[in-house]
């Protein structure tokens, strides 16, 4: 009886939601349509980011958000670059057959991933030299009331 209560009282584990993946695939599919150079760029030069959408495993995490963002900066000058110039298949082909170009959108991705990596690192020690330095102002007026009032104060 006590498990069955237990059980009951337990949220229903979380369903990932699959509408940023099809959003973007719905995108591309109509920028295949409307605008094809456009939709080849971008379906090879953002596929770090699908990847991070799914690979991301918990509700509310910022790893996918991180990772497209910074994906997207690499991506969007070879766009730019390719609008203007013309907007043609052909110089999308070239454009995608340049590693220069991969190294810019892949490396933008690895700039996120780099984030996603490194950020919770540098709030750590951020964080313990906050902690450090709290603990020291402690000690500090610790000795100043010791002083004041004798060794009876600290009990």
């Amino acid at each position: 009886m006590a498990k069955k209560k237990t059980a009951a009282r337990r949220a229903p584990a979380k369903q990932k939601s699959m509408t940023l993946p099809l959003t973007f695939l719905a995108v591309l599919g109509t920028l295949a349509i409307f605008a094809t150079p456009t939709a080849l760029v971008l379906a090879i030069g953002m596929a770090p980011s699908l990847v991070a959408v799914f690979m991301e495993n918990r509700p509310g995490a910022y790893t996918a958000k991180c990772i497209t963002a910074c994906n997207l900066a690499g991506v969007l000058p070879v766009l730019r670059d390719l609008w203007l110039t013309g907007h043609l298949m052909s110089q999308a082909r070239m454009m995608v057959g340049d590693p220069i170009v991969w190294l810019q959108m892949y490396g933008a991705a690895g700039v996120g991933w780099s984030l996603v990596w490194l950020a919770p690192l540098v709030a750590g020690v951020f964080a313990d030299a906050g902690h450090d330095r709290s603990v020291a102002k402690l000690e500090a007026r610790q000795e100043k009331l010791r002083e004041e009032w004798g060794d009876g104060i600290t009990g």
